[in-house]
């Protein structure tokens, strides 16, 4: 029995369905390994681009010494804080905003709460916008980039002294600064498990 032109067709639109349903499967799930990496792949990019100029902090105060303030400018930093979802950490800063001068140095106060009932290790990184003012940002006391320990339910308070170089292109008046705290390592399954 000869095949009709219909069963050909029916086959080759089954064969069509098959390729694009496979298609859909494998989009599915790209999208789903995709999201579970996602944190993991922004620290590594991070860390190989240093996007906001800072990702090779390594602790060490940036030098004050013979700085000039330009007191003919001033510069309003704005500051934003954030928490990685897993981190049962609130995170705030004193001031949500302060206005300085390119070379005056500032003071501003960060307070982390960990509501855990144990022990956990943070690690907060930064964001500067516009990313222009990143290489004028200088850091003489800062907690990024610095593995934290918090007692659970406990406060930490983190100062951040910091200036601004006075080549500070001119056309620079507003930075916004955005700090994010990450669970430093393991530390907070261990110690939810052994709590």
């Amino acid at each position: 029995m000869a095949s009709s032109p219909h069963n050909v067709a029916t086959a080759e639109m089954a064969e069509r369905n098959a390729r694009l349903g496979k298609w859909f499967i494998g989009v599915i799930v790209g999208m789903f390994l995709l999201g579970f990496a996602s944190i993991p792949l922004y620290r590594w990019v991070c860390a190989q681009t240093d996007p906001g100029g800072s990702a090779y902090f390594n602790g060490e105060a940036d030098s004050y010494e013979g700085v000039v303030v330009d007191e003919s400018r001033q510069v309003r930093v704005r500051f934003a804080t954030n928490v990685e979802r897993q981190l049962p950490w609130s995170f705030d800063v004193g001031e949500k905003h302060v206005t300085v001068h390119p070379g005056e140095k500032r003071l501003v106060s960060f307070t982390a709460f960990n509501e855990a009932p144990f022990p956990i290790k943070g690690k907060a990184v930064y964001d500067i916008n516009p990313p222009e003012a990143a290489p004028y940002f200088k850091k003489i006391e800062c907690f990024c980039f610095v593995e934290q320990t918090i007692d659970g339910e406990s406060k930490y308070d983190m100062p951040l002294l910091f200036w601004f170089d006075p080549e500070l292109p001119e056309h620079v008046t507003e930075v916004t600064l955005a700090y994010t705290f990450f669970s430093a390592d393991s530390s907070m399954t261990r110690a939810s498990r052994e709590y």
